[in-house]
């Protein structure tokens, strides 16, 4: 990418099986669909297969966003709780599932912002039972995705199988504030005298509410800032604002990473043709995806000199100081554990902390902060 030499900066666990792991990647402009950069593989002459617009594989974790997007869309917001408890699935063919996250870890109640940025499989899996599987199906499609998504409990992790260059598609509609822009690679055809023959037009599609579409967005960008994708600001030193997601399958077999700025869209997958065959548990989205997708930004934005500009948060978006004790519009009473948080502007909480009431003169006032 953008002439890196054959071993610069590329992480180690990217030469696993050298002879087999392979790459995908996209990015596009998500304002106009034109695809700026793509990579099919590692090697053309080798293979002419090009798995950013061919392969089918599983997402794992990228696929939440979704998961999450079908929720806020449908009255719930970012700091409803869910308990990060073990759950038992059920398959369609009657057998039961126990998923874990990635840690092994459990806990208490979680807000969604929280099992967003840990990418917690628990917090996913209690989600997608209250919302539906075949709900997410549908959002999933009408953002741009084209391939049999079977609605089981299981898709909470990614389990049904996406192409990259939709996915990629996908998550520029939460840059492009709902709008979906399908992806173009030819912009007009000329004969040999400069006449024009044909001129593409773009495809414009609200895909997705504007407020729920900026809502996702801002929590995506915890999973860069606080997340399971930190390291493209420490270690990668990617500092424009942006959002994005890992993704990994519990076989180590597909590591991911999507994401976006407010200028454009791009997605990395790493993994290998045979799908039987692993990366090893260096195989993650943040480990071997992730750092060509902020490496990739990085160089772009020195070498284009693009403004480190911020999403634009629309009007009917509003922020409210939240207590983390209680999940209610903190008061002067609250403790220090107080937060920012964002919500529609006709579906927030409207209840002042009961845990720290204060005085009763100061019970039931809350300011709104824009």
């Amino acid at each position: 990418l953008l002439g890196w030499k054959k071993r610069e900066k590329i992480p180690d666990s990217v030469f696993v099986k050298k002879s087999t792991v392979q790459i995908g990647f996209v990015s596009i402009n998500h304002s106009n669909g034109h695809i700026l950069a793509m990579v099919g593989g590692r090697d053309f002459e080798n293979s002419k297969f090009n798995r950013a617009i061919q392969a089918k594989r599983q997402p794992g974790s990228t696929f939440k966003p979704f998961l999450y997007a079908t929720a806020i869309d449908n009255g719930y917001t970012p700091v409803d709780k869910l308990l990060n408890q073990p759950v038992v699935l059920i398959n369609p063919d009657g057998t039961r599932w126990t998923p874990e996250n990635f840690d092994r870890k459990v806990g208490g109640l979680t807000t969604l912002r929280q099992g967003l940025r840990n990418s917690l499989n628990l917090i996913s899996s209690r989600l997608i039972l209250e919302i539906q599987p075949q709900n997410v199906v549908e959002y999933a499609h009408r953002m741009g995705l084209t391939t049999d998504i079977q609605p089981f409990p299981s898709l909470a992790m990614g389990s049904s199988e996406v192409i990259p260059m939709e996915m990629v598609s996908a998550f520029g509609v939460f840059a492009n504030s709902g709008i979906r822009v399908e992806p173009v690679s030819i912009l007009k055809i000329e004969d040999r005298y400069g006449n024009l023959l044909w001129e593409h037009q773009p495809k414009r599609t609200e895909s997705l509410n504007r407020s729920t579409a900026y809502i996702i967005t801002n929590m995506l960008e915890d999973v860069l800032n606080k997340g399971t994708g930190g390291s493209a600001r420490w270690r990668w030193h990617f500092t424009a604002p942006a959002a994005g997601k890992t993704g990994t399958t519990n076989d180590y077999s597909d590591a991911w990473f999507m994401g976006f700025t407010p200028h454009f869209t791009a997605g990395v997958w790493v993994g290998l043709d045979d799908h039987t065959l692993k990366l090893g548990r260096s195989g993650t989205g943040a480990e071997t995806a992730l750092p060509f997708w902020a490496t990739y930004m990085r160089l772009v934005y020195e070498k284009l000199k693009l403004p480190e500009d911020g999403f634009r948060q629309p009007p009917d978006v509003i922020n409210l100081n939240i207590c983390e004790d209680s999940g209610k519009i903190a008061t002067t009473f609250c403790p220090k554990v107080i937060y920012n948080e964002v919500f529609k502007s006709d579906n927030h909480p409207t209840e002042t902390c009961p845990m720290h009431p204060g005085p009763r003169s100061d019970r039931g006032k809350y300011r709104v902060i824009y």
